[in-house]
């Protein structure tokens, strides 16, 4: 099973990275399919990722304000979709107070997604934890 490709409304997508196509990213990348974010849910995150060392991004199509995801040795940790909030996942071993997190909807059967709000004062440490647990899979 490979991960989505194609087209939206006849006007072909950037191809996801092949490093992406691995069992822990499928889900993610066929919910994010046809998504789209809104600009400024996106500078919040990349000013904390900017000093990760490996992250790399990925948007099927900026001019038309798709989603985009943020991956690191091929693991996909964080992503923006909507007008709110990112999304980002979060090891279950961890010890952080995520009482105000969401579920995204989307992800019932992935337990490790959590929906955060762009300006959430705990963006930094729940991104920075992201990481840690992708780097570390």
């Amino acid at each position: 099973m490979s991960v989505p490709t194609g087209s939206v409304m006849g006007k072909m997508t950037k191809p996801i990275p092949p490093e992406l196509d691995n069992p822990l990213n499928r889900q993610v990348l066929t919910d994010l399919e046809g998504q789209s974010c809104h600009g400024d849910i996106v500078a919040p995150i990349e000013k904390y990722l900017s000093a990760l060392e490996g992250v790399k991004s990925y948007c099927p199509d900026s001019q038309n304000f798709a989603y985009i995801l943020w991956y690191v040795n091929g693991i996909v940790f964080a992503y923006a979709s909507g007008m709110r909030n990112v999304s980002l996942r979060l090891s279950q071993s961890g010890e952080l107070d995520l009482a105000l997190a969401r579920h995204p909807e989307s992800f019932m059967r992935e337990c490790s997604w959590y929906s955060i709000p762009y300006d959430s004062e705990s963006l930094e440490v729940l991104v920075n934890s992201a990481y840690v647990s992708a780097v570390n899979l």
